[in-house]
């Protein structure tokens, strides 16, 4: 039985392969490739500025970053600090480009858009020291950024989900900067891979449940999976006193329950976080940009961001 005739999942999504990805050097290095020359053919963002920026990391490490700017943009304008997702190990895809771009441009904000150190050469917790100094990155330079350090949110999808909302975490912990939100975008939370939905959907396509358990081997190899470190597995931690949230799921991901598990509990601590559950969905789905729920879903991500840049 295929995964469509298993799932309700909607016919624009059931198309797309089930996969079960292997975390070794030569798959990542060739999903890469394909992933860059990719982007390298698509056409490039209109109504925005993109800069590019080597900003200095922990270590002496140097980091990426991607500068995206509305034409319309004000003074004293609103950020939003972007981490892309690709199961901490792929680069960014030409569609995370072009959501930034209109995040920028429907919001009026500047995104910064991180590109952080890929966990097949650096696991955790290099990648997320990478997205923790890029928003201190922006907090430093705001002024100059033409950013209102007052306005400033963190967003991200999938890997990059979790990397958002553990900068929030330490952000709350560490008292050094203040943020107005936290987007996340059918985010990995949780490294037990215990749920229903982590569990179950070990067919479902794109993204499945083996593929979830490999990821977190790869990515945690440096410790002792039982006990991962904070700010790692960001559904672990401690939900109180994070920002205005907004929480996205996909019906058929593995990693639907987690961002579940999470919205609960940033309820239990009042925070009251947009949930938005799509259904027939997988994980990755918005990457059929022409589906009604996409649609519908990017629309509920930019009425947030303007929701906590007002």
């Amino acid at each position: 039985m295929s995964a469509a005739e298993k799932y309700a999942i909607h016919s624009d999504f059931a198309k797309f392969p089930a996969l079960s990805i292997r975390f070794s050097p030569l798959v990542i290095a060739v999903l890469n490739f394909v992933i860059r020359v990719t982007r390298v053919l698509r056409k490039r963002p209109s109504d925005v500025t993109v800069t590019r920026h080597k900003i200095a990391g922990r270590g002496g490490h140097r980091i990426g970053v991607r500068v995206v700017t509305p034409d319309n943009v004000k003074p004293d304008a609103p950020a939003l600090i972007y981490y892309h997702g690709g199961a901490f190990a792929m680069t960014f895809a030409s569609l995370h480009l072009e959501s930034a771009a209109r995040y920028a441009r429907e919001t009026g904000c500047i995104v910064v858009f991180v590109c952080y150190r890929l966990a097949m050469r650096n696991p955790f917790p290099d990648g997320f020291d990478d997205a923790y100094s890029a928003l201190s990155w922006v907090f430093e330079n705001a002024q100059q950024m033409g950013i209102d350090r007052a306005r400033v949110a963190v967003g991200g999808d999938s890997a990059g989900g979790a990397l958002a909302a553990g900068v929030a975490q330490k952000c709350r912990d560490e008292k050094l900067f203040s943020l107005c939100g936290q987007m996340l975008i059918y985010p990995v939370l949780d490294n037990r891979c215990a749920t229903t939905s982590a569990t179950e959907f070990v067919d479902v396509p794109l993204w499945n449940a083996i593929s979830n358990r490999r990821m977190w081997a790869m990515y945690l190899r440096r410790f002792t999976l039982a006990e991962p470190p904070a700010y790692a597995a960001p559904g672990m931690g401690d939900a109180s006193g994070l920002p205005p949230s907004y929480i996205e799921t996909a019906e058929f991901d593995p990693l639907r329950d987690e961002g579940l598990n999470y919205a609960k509990a940033l309820a239990d601590c009042g925070n009251e976080p947009t949930l938005n559950e799509t259904y027939g969905t997988i994980h990755g789905y918005d990457s059929m940009v022409s589906n009604e729920t996409v649609a519908a879903s990017m629309q509920k991500r930019i009425d947030f961001l303007k929701s906590v840049f007002a």
